[in-house]
């Protein structure tokens, strides 16, 4: 049976929670707001601790949030548990 992991989500409005171990494609993982679990889902790869975990379904071409920020854009559509990374992503900082 997989394991439970932890991601904490840093605000509300934000596409991504941040992985607080080393996850495995498979394990079942807690998303966690304000001490409490809002969601739990499925990691659809391997997610290096601290690295970024989809909590919501970002379409190619739309803002990926974190911090109630946008950190970047998707170039690609990223499902709910797929690690989110510079091969789905691209940094929007300095573009106009």
């Amino acid at each position: 049976m997989p394991s439970i992991k932890k991601a904490i989500l840093l605000n509300k409005a934000d596409s991504v929670a941040t992985a607080l171990s080393q996850i495995q494609k498979g394990d079942v993982v807690d998303i966690i707001y304000n001490n409490e679990t809002v969601n739990r889902l499925i990691a659809l790869d391997d997610i290096e601790i601290y690295h970024k975990i989809a909590v919501v379904p970002i379409q190619s071409g739309n803002n990926v949030y974190k911090y109630g920020e946008v950190i970047g854009k998707a170039i690609k559509s990223i499902e709910i548990g797929q690690c989110v990374h510079i091969d789905n992503i691209e940094s929007v900082r300095g573009k106009r």
